[in-house]
């Protein structure tokens, strides 16, 4: 099971620090529906059933199958394993974290209007998890080169009053580089120097979703559903990034610390049908808009430097402003063909379902000119979105899943796969899933677990004129999801 490679893209901005590119397109824009223990137990395969609280994130038609009223919420326990390494230097380090995690609170209040040729008129409001982003990471090797070399890419040619403020700057504040006259810098490293290298990854937060919808059921054959979200973005990730060299009679380290935090809101809609074609045969389909997010970076930037020889020795620090940016981002259209079918077998019941969704990433859009007069602003949002357009690309996901039924108890299984967002890569990612169920006549609880495994590509720094130099690491993830459903019907 793999996942897309990302090389993550450095751009000549200070926005590197703020982390607005590629990378970000795809975090916020590459989610599923987590909601519920029966949902995830079934891969998130729902868009052509109903009578689950999750449907409304899939196919919002589906909340018109319910023909009483329910109250559900879902707490989770999420772990992940996290094994990183420097391609040029093998040497594993594996990191764990597990969360406890609210996935999912749901109400729905169903009204019967079989009097009429509609059956019934539904209105749901709920609060779903889209995205989980904790995770720990740790990269430890030794290769050739050292940050030192991008912080003099960015320093030369400028005066010392010139430097930025969030990377050469502080990086020359702290003694790390030093100007070699006529605005050329230069640091303690050789070119040949094997630094050890070492990289903390510590990321925290998620999106979650805020949902109101309806829908109903029209002559027993066609439900049709409509539902406005505002998800809301939480993301903080601290980097920090430790090199050294110790030869003989000297010895250097480096600190370089970078943290960020990303929050906002967004708001989007979802419209969906559902047709029964056959008794056992079901149909669906649905589109969903864009998110229009608007979002608010917080970041800084610190170095630390010591520098150690028998003649002399030298501590240093240098820290950045503390930055904020304000901007708008949207991400792509996504459109849901569903296809489900019930069946009975003795006393075995239930049914299988598949989804199939399509997303086109170039659609994913960044606005800094939104709250900013900055000339720059507007050539940094065409430099971002152009890069968007070149690297990535359409994607297709494919959910499985079935239930089966016996008596008052139920068991799930389920499979997806997802192509990459990315057009240089071709690799798949896939995921599975198993859960069992319980119900009453005024009581149900439901359990489900996913697993995942991802593979990253990932580079601590980039060298943007001599990429040959960039420290180039693989990250291996697993991730572990276990999901408890509780509900009342009423």
């Amino acid at each position: 099971m793999r996942y897309f490679s990302i090389i993550l893209i450095t751009f000549l901005s200070v926005h590197f620090v703020s982390a607005q590119g590629i990378s970000d397109a795809v975090r916020y824009s590459n989610y599923e529906p987590i909601g519920t223990a029966r949902t995830l137990g079934v891969g998130s395969a729902f868009g052509a059933m109903g009578g689950d609280f999750s449907v409304i994130g899939i196919n919002p038609a589906g909340i018109a199958e319910y023909r009483i009223g329910e109250l559900n919420f879902t707490p989770s326990i999420v772990s992940s394993n996290t094994n990183a390494f420097f391609v040029d230097d093998i040497q594993n380090s594996r990191r764990s974290r597990s969360n406890f995690l609210l996935d999912n609170i749901g109400f729905v209040g169903a009204t019967d209007t079989r009097a009429s040729r509609w059956q019934t008129s539904n209105w749901a409001v709920g609060f779903s998890k889209l995205a989980n982003f904790n995770r720990n990471v740790n990269i430890l090797g030794e290769t050739e080169g050292s940050i030192t070399e991008r912080f003099i890419e960015r320093a030369n040619g400028n005066s010392l009053d010139d430097l930025d403020g969030f990377e050469a700057g502080p990086a020359y504040d702290a003694g790390a580089i030093f100007e070699d006259g006529s605005q050329n810098y230069v640091s303690d490293y050789l070119e040949d120097d094997v630094v050890r290298k070492e990289q903390f990854i510590d990321q925290k937060g998620s999106i979650n979703e805020l949902t109101i919808g309806w829908a109903g059921n029209y002559d027993n054959q066609i439900n049709i559903g409509i539902s406005a979200g505002i998800p809301f973005v939480s993301f903080t990730e601290t980097k920090t990034y430790k090199e050294g060299v110790t030869d003989g009679d000297f010895s250097n380290e480096l600190e370089y610390v970078e943290r960020l935090n990303t929050s906002g809101a967004g708001f989007n809609l979802k419209f969906g049908v559902q047709y029964k074609a056959m008794r056992k045969l079901r149909i669906g389909a649905a589109i969903h808009s864009p998110t229009w997010y608007t979002l608010n970076d917080d970041y800084s930037t610190q170095v630390n430097y010591e520098f150690t020889s028998t003649d002399e020795s030298f501590q240093g620090q240098g820290m950045s402003p503390d930055g904020s940016f304000k901007y708008k981002f949207t991400n792509p259209w996504k459109a849901v063909g569903s296809i489900g079918s019930i069946y009975k077998i003795g006393e075995i019941q239930g049914f299988v379902s598949a989804d199939f969704e399509f997303l086109d990433y170039t659609n994913n859009e960044f606005d800094f000119t939104a709250y900013s007069n900055d000339p720059g602003e507007a050539s940094f949002t065409q430099e971002v979105n152009s890069e968007i357009d070149n690297q990535l690309g359409s994607a297709t996901n494919i959910r499985l899943g079935s239930e089966m039924a016996f008596g008052s108890l139920r068991v799930r299984v389920g499979y997806s796969i997802s192509t990459s967002p990315y057009i240089s890569d071709s690799d798949t990612y896939s995921s599975i899933s198993a859960g069992l169920g319980f119900r009453a006549d005024k009581f149900f609880f439901d359990v489900g677990y996913r697993r995942q495994e991802i593979q990253e590509g990932y580079n601590p720094y980039v060298v943007l004129e001599q990429s040959n130099r960039d420290p180039l690491a693989n990250i291996e993830t697993e991730i572990g999801r276990l999901a408890m459903t509780i509900g009342f019907k009423f």
